[in-house]
C-alpha cells in the first residue's frame, strides 16, 4: 500500500506501515528501521533516482545513519565502500567510518601522518561506545585495482607500496594503541595489520596518495606487519585467486621484494598465519584454509630445524 501525505508516505499495510520521509536529493522515500534505513524510489522515478526500481534498496545500519546526521550529511547519499568489515560509506566528497575499532584508527592515522600518506582526520562522534570518525576522501585508486587494469605500472606500484613498510617501522605507537593480538612483543612500533593492495591507493604513477582503513593497528614489532602482508599477498584466498594475471603477479612480486617479506623469522610466519586463520575462520571452510595451516606446519618445522 503507498498512502501520499506531502512529503510523508506510508508503505505496507497493518502492523508492517513504515513511515517514509521524502529525499529531494534521491526523489525517494526513506524508511527508518531499527537496524537502519531502506530507500523507496516510487513507479516511475527510475529515470530521476539512477534506474532504481521501487522497493528496498541496501540497508544502512542505523548508528551509521545517526553518525552521518551527526556530521551534517544526508543518510541517503552515503554508500558502502569496499572492505570486509562494512564500516566504511561514502557521500563522494568525505569517507564516515563507523565501529568498535574505529578509535584505533584515530590513533593510528594521527601518529602516521608525516611519515606515510593518510587521510586526514576531520571530525569525530561517540555513539553509545561506538566510535565515528569523518575522513577526507583521498585522490587515487587502489593499487590492487591499477595493477589488473594497468599492468604496465604495475611493477613501480609494487615497490613503492613495499618501501611504506620501512616508513612505518619508525613510527611509534602512540599511547592508548592496543598490543598486537596473540604477540608477546619488546619492540612497540605502529602496526597496520592489513596492508594489502587494495588499503593502499596510487596515482597513476603508481606512487601512493594513502594508506586507508587502520581498523587492525597494533602496536609491535614491524616484522609482524611485514609478515601480515607477506600472508595477504601469498596465503589469502582472495589473493590466491589473482595469481594468474600479469599485473597482479608485477604488483606483488615486487612489493615482497622492496619490503623484504621475503626475510622473515619463522616465529612471525606463524604468527601471521594464525592471525589469517582467526580472521578468514567465519568466512570459509577448513579445507579452503588448510593451505594456511600448511604454512604454519612448514614454518614451524623449519623453526625447529637445526640446519
Amino acid at each position: 500500500m503507498l498512502a501520499e501525505e506531502d512529503d510523508r508516505i506510508w508503505l505496507g499495510c497493518g502492523e508492517r506501515t513504515r513511515l517514509g520521509l521524502w529525499s529531494p536529493v534521491l526523489d525517494a522515500y526513506i524508511v527508518l528501521l531499527d537496524e537502519g534505513v531502506e530507500i523507496y524510489a516510487l513507479p516511475g522515478a527510475a529515470a530521476s533516482t539512477g534506474g532504481w526500481h521501487h522497493g528496498p534498496m541496501a540497508p544502512i545500519r542505523r548508528t551509521v545513519v545517526r553518525a552521518a546526521v551527526g556530521f551534517g550529511l544526508e543518510p541517503e547519499r552515503l554508500r558502502p565502500l569496499g572492505g570486509r568489515s562494512g564500516s566504511a560509506w561514502s557521500d563522494g566528497d568525505v569517507v564516515l567510518r563507523v565501529g568498535e575499532r574505529v578509535a584505533y584508527e584515530v590513533l593510528a592515522v594521527s601518529a602516521a601522518a608525516g611519515h606515510l600518506p593518510v587521510p586526514q582526520v576531520l571530525d569525530r562522534l561517540e555513539l553509545d561506545g561506538v566510535c565515528a570518525i569523518l575522513l577526507e576522501r583521498v585522490p587515487g585508486r587502489a593499487a590492487g585495482e591499477m595493477a589488473l587494469h594497468n599492468p604496465a605500472r604495475a611493477a613501480a606500484a609494487g615497490r613503492a607500496c613495499g618501501e611504506l613498510h620501512e616508513a612505518l617501522a619508525e613510527v611509534a605507537d602512540p599511547p592508548g594503541l592496543r598490543d598486537a593480538p596473540g604477540a608477546n612483543c619488546t619492540e612497540r612500533r605502529l602496526l597496520h595489520l592489513d596492508l594489502h593492495p587494495f588499503n593502499v591507493l596510487v596515482d597513476d604513477d603508481g606512487e601512493p596518495t594513502g594508506v586507508i582503513d587502520w581498523a587492525n593497528a597494533a602496536a609491535g614489532d614491524p616484522e609482524l606487519d611485514r609478515a601480515r602482508t607477506w600472508s595477504l599477498l601469498t596465503l589469502d584466498p582472495a589473493a590466491r585467486e589473482r595469481n594468474g594475471d600479469p599485473g597482479w603477479a608485477a604488483l606483488t612480486d615486487q612489493w615482497r621484494q622492496a619490503g623484504r617479506l621475503h626475510v622473515l623469522s619463522a616465529s612471525a610466519r606463524i604468527w601471521a598465519c594464525r592471525f589469517m586463520l582467526a580472521d578468514l575462520a567465519a568466512r570459509h571452510t577448513a579445507a579452503e584454509l588448510e593451505h594456511i595451516r600448511r604454512a604454519v606446519r612448514l614454518a614451524d618445522a623449519r623453526s625447529t630445524d637445526p640446519h
